[in-house]
């Protein structure tokens, strides 16, 4: 594994920053790019808003006792733990709940991290209609997306954008991400439905195949980092092996100037096989 620093990673200025040439000739490279301390953690503070106001309302449905006040994210992690403990399902309703969160459209239309992805990709960009906070439960493995590339998943245009911002500190202890930088230059490698170890619902990427990438590279993210990443970089999240859950703000850009993706309408043909994957229930 390649050790982070040879990782494209930018420091942001609190006003932000234009990217310039090389850091868009590097992005186009590695199928990645870490902008360090883009946001401030007060940015996310209607984010940790959102996940406590709708968690206090399940509490209060469920019977449990309501923080509705309580906006830090690791009294929300204990909060979410001992619900999910107590009525098992809890956190999908949550994740699902979160979807449509005003803070998470606030954010994935901020000023400073569009002007990154209108650099990246083009002035006309649109949002994937999923609003993801990711909720990492610790030591679950069932959805833990082992190695994989998001475009399986999503499909559209190739060169789409996967964000992927940590509410938390966020390190190979609590699940953060894995990379294989270069390969989103190649065609996509189909995902097979063995659990390679792992019980787990989602189609992955071969064993074989990933253990030809010679640049994998870690990532260790502060509150206020963003990771941008290539619809066919490979990436595997590590196992959350804290006591905390970890939250991670999730969302994809597509650019609306990709000639097939214009061609098709910009609609998306066919993902059955993310929908069969998707529904497929622990055994």
């Amino acid at each position: 594994m390649l050790p982070l620093n040879q990782f494209c990673t930018l420091d942001c200025p609190r006003d932000g920053f234009e990217l310039t040439e090389k850091l868009k000739n590097q992005y186009t490279e590695e199928g990645a790019i870490l902008v360090k301390g883009l946001f401030s953690a007060d940015e996310y503070l209607p984010l940790r808003k959102d996940l406590s106001g709708r968690l206090s309302l399940l509490e209060t449905h469920f019977g449990a006792a309501s923080l509705q006040n309580e906006n830090d994210i690791t009294q929300i992690s204990d909060r979410l733990r001992d619900l999910e403990s107590n009525h098992p399902g809890a956190q999908s309703i949550l994740y699902d709940s979160m979807n449509a969160a005003p803070s998470l459209h606030s954010m994935g239309a901020h000023p400073k991290l569009l002007a990154i992805l209108e650099a990246l990709l083009s002035p006309e960009i649109s949002l994937h209609d999923r609003y993801i906070i990711l909720m990492s439960m610790p030591q679950a493995e069932w959805h833990l997306a082992t190695w994989h590339q998001d475009w399986y998943y999503n499909e559209g245009p190739y060169s789409t954008i996967t964000l992927y911002a940590p509410l938390q500190k966020t390190d190979q202890n609590n699940g953060s991400l894995t990379l294989a930088l270069g390969e989103h230059r190649k065609a996509p490698v189909a995902h097979d439905e063995h659990d390679h170890g792992i019980n787990t619902k989602w189609h992955s990427l071969p064993p074989e195949v990933v253990q030809q990438y010679d640049r994998v590279v870690s990532t260790a993210l502060e509150v206020g980092d963003v990771l941008l990443f290539h619809s066919l970089t490979p990436h595997t999240p590590c196992k959350n092996q804290s006591d905390y859950v970890r939250f991670v703000l999730n969302l994809r850009y597509r650019d609306l100037r990709d000639p097939q993706f214009l061609r098709d309408g910009w609609r998306i043909k066919d993902i059955t096989h993310a929908r069969r994957a998707m529904q497929r229930t622990a055994s």
